[in-house]
């Protein structure tokens, strides 16, 4: 009987303990700690909570011992000491526990540090953890970039649409949209919106890259002659010939090939 009520103590403290982290009152969190110096959890929940303030004292008292909270402390650990690579696979396993504590703060700072090192699989997993609990579509930009870098196409078009409202005027994320359609074979969709970026007078305009590509427009039988033989750069040659020259299906034939030797 005492055990089960020391446990149940125990627990409650650690309860406790979150609650006070998630609201940010991470000084009350420390002194709990600092009261129970044998609670790993909440040492381990007070060195979160030094990294999240950035006063990188977290290693002034005991880390020891192994919580729920461990690969999350290694993720802090290792941004802290510049392993970005290492942080991110760390926050990334962290996150995809589903009996992990979450918090909005380690949790952007986990989408944050993904981010940093272009972890695309990484980002995506943890912001639809993010999206589960927060529908503000903070992250839409970079969960539309995820899935595209992914060639998840149709996935990034959906979040495009669902966040059109906040995208439409990203110059960055209109050239990526008018590229997935371009990858999913809808060409004139893509060329809508290639010829109407924000700044487009910048950039070569739909007819400048069909004179761009017009000799190789007019070299296209010599290229289908050797389209076994075709490297890389002249299968993508070919691809945008046909694309401006409007022979949309041979363009998507070539470009659906391309993606094809890409993900072997």
């Amino acid at each position: 009987m005492a055990k089960s009520s020391a446990l149940s103590t125990q627990l409650s403290l650690e309860e406790s303990a979150w609650e006070l982290f998630e609201t940010g009152a991470y000084e009350e969190v420390s002194k709990l700690a600092e009261k129970n110096p044998k609670n790993v959890f909440l040492n381990h929940l007070r060195a979160v909570c030094e990294f999240e303030t950035e006063t990188n004292t977290a290693n002034n008292f005991p880390l020891e011992g192994k919580t729920v909270l461990t690969p999350l402390l290694g993720a802090y650990l290792h941004k802290a000491k510049g392993n970005a690579k290492e942080a991110a696979v760390l926050f990334h396993e962290y996150f995809k526990a589903s009996s992990s504590p979450v918090s909005y703060s380690i949790l952007t700072t986990g989408i944050k540090a993904c981010e940093e090192v272009g972890a695309h699989k990484a980002c995506a997993d943890l912001i639809q953890r993010y999206k589960a609990l927060w529908s503000d579509g903070y992250f839409s930009k970079l969960e539309f970039f995820s899935l595209y870098h992914l060639r998840k196409f149709e996935e990034a078009l959906k979040v495009f649409k669902e966040n059109s409202e906040n995208l439409k005027e990203d110059r960055d994320v209109l050239a990526a949209l008018g590229l997935c359609f371009v990858h999913i074979g809808r060409f004139e969709d893509a060329r809508n919106i290639l010829e109407k970026l924000p700044g487009a007078g910048e950039i070569p305009s739909y007819e400048d890259k069909v004179t761009e590509y017009s000799d190789r427009i007019k070299n296209i039988p010599k290229y289908e002659a050797r389209k076994k033989e075709l490297s890389r750069t002249e299968l993508l040659d070919l691809g945008y010939a046909y694309l401006f020259s409007e022979s949309y299906k041979k363009a998507e034939e070539v470009f659906t090939s391309l993606v094809s030797l890409e993900s072997r």
